[in-house]
């Protein structure tokens, strides 16, 4: 055998075993502790103390720190989703409320536009001279134009005008084109059409007789509103 075998072998039976830690071997390590030494303690004990200190203070700080805190943000995430649902909705509301302020701006002008073009009180006479002007401009020979009385609705006034007149088709048609281009609203009703023969037999076209309402109007004010809806009123409380 050679000097190294032999220094190899007699080094193996002189190192000793190394003795294997085991849970019997810890508990008993365990309970042997001396807490006035912490210097003293295995490695293993000291190790299994820290990850036990570090897990007792990971559990402590989320229940009295982290939890109060995730509770705090689930609740500030649920109110947000609240806010950005009502501020969607507020935001609908006032990009509708706008457009219903340019409609409405729009019906204003509107409405205004078709009052200018409702004839006043005084301006009734007039309109029925333009009527009639209308007419034999057309070629029509009225037998009757004459207003009647007027007829109160709730917002406006109603004023027909009984007209009579003779002509061809033709002129009748250019006649209710020349009323409706009137600055003034003029409305035709109430058609009466009879078409007879020519008494001076100058042409085979027969002549047709016209019977026809011509209706204006004129708007109410407040105070024509109020008045008018007085005597209904007081006719409705009167005892019978």
């Amino acid at each position: 055998m050679s000097q190294e075998q032999l220094d190899e072998s007699t080094g193996n039976a002189v190192k000793p075993a190394k003795n294997k830690m085991t849970l019997d071997r810890f508990v008993k390590q365990f309970n042997s502790l001396d807490a006035s030494n912490y210097g003293g303690w295995p490695v293993s004990v000291k190790i299994t103390c820290w990850i036990f200190i570090f897990l007792i203070v990971c559990i402590v700080g989320y229940f009295v720190l982290i939890s109060s805190k995730i509770d705090a943000i689930t609740t500030a995430q649920a109110q947000e989703a609240n806010l950005l649902n009502e501020y969607r909705e507020k935001d609908s509301k006032l990009r509708n409320l706008q457009l219903y302020q340019k409609q409405l701006v729009k019906m204003q002008a509107d409405f205004n536009q078709q009052l200018q073009q409702l004839p006043k009180e005084s301006e009734i006479p007039g309109l029925v001279e333009d009527i009639n002007v209308t007419g034999v401009t057309a070629g029509l020979k009225f037998k009757n134009i004459s207003l009647e009385p007027e007829v109160k609705q709730q917002f406006f006034m109603e004023q027909p005008i009984s007209i009579q007149a003779t002509g061809d088709y033709h002129l009748f048609g250019q006649f209710a084109s020349a009323i409706a281009a009137l600055p003034r609203i003029v409305t035709l009703h109430d058609f009466s059409i009879v078409a007879g023969q020519d008494d001076n037999k100058k042409s085979d076209i027969p002549v047709v007789n016209y019977t026809l309402h011509a209706k204006t109007y004129r708007y109410l004010g407040a105070e024509e509103q109020t008045s008018a809806s007085e005597p209904k009123a007081a006719k409705a409380g009167a005892p019978k």
